[in-house]
């Protein structure tokens, strides 16, 4: 006998979190059911030496992400900065500097100017998107760029750096519409006054537990969702292990990848939704953190934060944890390279990576006391970080779709974010934007049965 709930909300990342409590403050009988063991979704925190703290995936907040700084308040979580003491630097042309070149500077003004023209809200009907959706990042930016060095560093930066993917696999307009939704490159990039300025103590996943335990009792770990079936004005939610679950509405809170290869839906969704969700691709990103007794590289000036033009590290950030005298080097490695290195032998990518490390620290980089791997593209109810990003002409097919209901099923997540899509941020607001939906038509079915 399958048990009865006004909202089941599959997913217990900070989409599915903030729509149950959104949901729950209203009075609706609502239920989480989360695959995994525990809460967070694509953010997930490891310790080391009891209390050294270890971000494995999504970890930042920054200035204008409101909604997560005011549920940081809400649920008395602390936060600390960024540990940035020197000079960020960047490496090209086979020597460090202390700017990217000038013609960057240039392209991310151009850039921010296509993004302002971005409509967020119906990006189908944004001016030029029959062009930008069409050509690839890449291939734009060699008709603006003569430098290859430069196309392949700026192409790192936004495409990789942004989007976990190739500057090749995804279209100028996708790059246009992320750069829109977080306000801008300067922003997006920045560490102070920017996306990355913040931390949590104990990481997002401390925050996601604590909304959990607001939520309460009806969040059910270790439910694999398999199958959502419609029988007459029902949905019937069935887990892998057996369990059912009829509702009234379904709330899916997952990354789209997930949804289109983990879940059979009866009778299937609509044509163009389904292939909507095959066209939003996972971001390939792999992160590594190197743990050192000391954070050497600040007596040498340096604050820890590059980017890198060519090789396989794209980017590194010191990821220390405040008031600990240990120094982490956190780098990330994206698209087609992310993927490569993950086919070689363990040892043999730990030694490729420390190798580029020692180019830009030095022999000190040589020898870390801990080197951890979080590879999001072998997590199975992930299949890749940070988010989905549309192929060439997605926005231009499924662009008015994103976000439309499929009868009582809807769909949340940071991929159908209007505002700070990608992030945290956007993940909440699209949570509470679902949840706001539901409520009116839950009030619309209550007057019809009175």
């Amino acid at each position: 006998m399958a048990n009865k709930y006004d909202v089941i909300i599959v997913g217990a990342g900070f989409a599915g979190l903030s729509a149950g409590l959104a949901l729950k403050e209203k009075g609706l009988n609502t239920c989480i059911l989360e695959a995994r063991g525990r809460v967070g979704g694509r953010t997930e925190t490891k310790w080391l030496d009891k209390d050294m703290q270890i971000d494995l995936g999504g970890q930042w907040i920054g200035p204008t992400q409101d909604r997560m700084y005011e549920l940081v308040e809400k649920y008395n979580v602390k936060i600390f900065p960024t540990q940035l003491f020197g000079k960020e630097k960047y490496y090209y042309f086979n020597e460090i500097h202390d700017q990217v070149p000038p013609e960057m500077m240039t392209m991310f003004d151009v850039i921010d100017d296509l993004a302002k023209k971005v409509n967020l809200e119906a990006p189908q009907k944004s001016p030029d998107i029959n062009y930008q959706d069409r050509v690839t990042f890449d291939a734009w930016l060699h008709t603006q760029i003569d430098d290859e060095e430069v196309i392949e560093f700026l192409g790192r930066i936004l495409a990789g750096g942004l989007l976990s993917s190739d500057a090749g696999e995804v279209s100028l307009f996708q790059v246009l519409y992320y750069i829109a939704s977080g306000q801008g490159t300067e922003i997006l990039l920045g560490s102070k006054g920017g996306a990355q300025q913040d931390r949590i103590v104990g990481g997002p996943q401390a925050l996601a537990s604590k909304m959990a335990e607001d939520y309460g009792s009806e969040l059910k770990l270790n439910q694999v969702v398999r199958t959502v079936r419609k029988m007459d004005q029902s949905y019937f939610v069935e887990t892998e292990n057996g369990n059912c679950y009829e509702t009234k509405f379904v709330l899916m809170a997952l990354p789209p990848s997930v949804l289109n290869s983990k879940i059979t839906f009866i009778p299937e969704l609509p044509t163009m939704k389904k292939k909507m969700l095959q066209n939003i691709l996972p971001g390939s990103a792999s992160k590594y953190h190197a743990v050192y007794d000391k954070p050497f590289w600040r007596k040498q000036g340096l604050s820890g934060q590059f980017n890198l033009s060519q090789g396989w590290i794209m980017e590194s950030i010191d990821n220390s944890n405040e008031n600990r005298e240990e120094g982490i080097i956190t780098f990330f490695v994206y698209g087609v390279d992310s993927i490569k290195l993950n086919e070689l032998p363990e040892e043999k990518r730990k030694q490729l990576l420390i190798n580029e490390l020692v180019k830009v620290y030095g022999e000190q980089a040589r020898e870390p006391k801990y080197f951890l791997t979080q590879d999001w593209n072998e997590e199975t109810f992930t299949n890749g970080c940070f988010t989905g990003h549309f192929a060439p002409c997605g926005f231009l097919k499924y662009g008015a779709i994103i976000r439309e209901e499929v009868g009582g099923i809807h769909w949340a997540g940071t991929e159908t974010a209007t505002i700070w899509n990608g992030y945290f941020e956007g993940a909440v607001r699209s949570g509470e934007r679902e949840a706001e939906k539901i409520i009116k038509k839950n009030e619309l079915l209550s007057m019809k049965n009175m």
